[in-house]
Formats: C-alpha cells, structure tokens, sequence
C-alpha cells in the first residue's frame, strides 16, 4: 500500500522544516550577541573599577564622580587607540615564510 501525498502537504512541509532551520540560526545568533554583549560589560565593569581605584575617585561628590569619569573615558580612548596602532603595525608586518631557514 503506497502512501500518496499531496503537494501541498509536501510544501507545507519544507516550510515547516524551514521555519524551525531559521528559528534554530536565530537562536544561535542570539546566543553569540549575548555572549558578547556579557564580555563587553565585564569589560567595562573591571574597567571602570580599575581606573577609579587606581586614581582614588572618591564616589562621595558629583564633581569626583563627574572627573572619575572624565579620567575613564580618556582612558578608554587612549587604549582603543594604542590598539589600533598595534593593529595596523602587524598588519604592515611582512608575514611571508622565512625561505633562508631550510637552506
């Protein structure tokens, strides 16, 4: 006995196999985005610790907060662009096999 199926229902199956293929992507994607927003705020949280602990910001006044964070914020700017300097330096970097160390 031969199971007959419609086309219909064999497209609303691909569609249904679609739809969980997309929902399972999105979740995976999700996943990743979260886990980089959770690194971002250990970043930023570590960060900002160091920086008031190492210059002894006081959190007792506005103003000491208000210069705290004047000090991060320079902080934060002078690091991203000592990265991008070490960043285009590897870049610039001849990275090709040393052919003179098989002779």
């Amino acid at each position: 006995m031969a199971i007959s199926l419609n086309a219909g229902w064999v497209i609303i199956s691909l569609f249904v196999l679609a739809i969980i293929v997309v929902v399972a992507l999105i979740q995976k994607r999700q996943s990743m985005a979260t886990g980089v927003v959770k690194i971002g705020a250990i970043f930023v949280v570590l960060s900002i610790g160091y920086i008031f602990i190492i210059n002894h910001v006081q959190l007792t006044s506005m103003n000491s907060i208000i210069d705290g964070t004047k000090i991060y914020f320079n902080w934060l700017i002078a690091f991203f662009n000592k990265a991008a300097d070490v960043t285009s330096y590897a870049i610039k970097q001849d990275w090709t096999k040393n052919t003179t160390i098989g002779r």
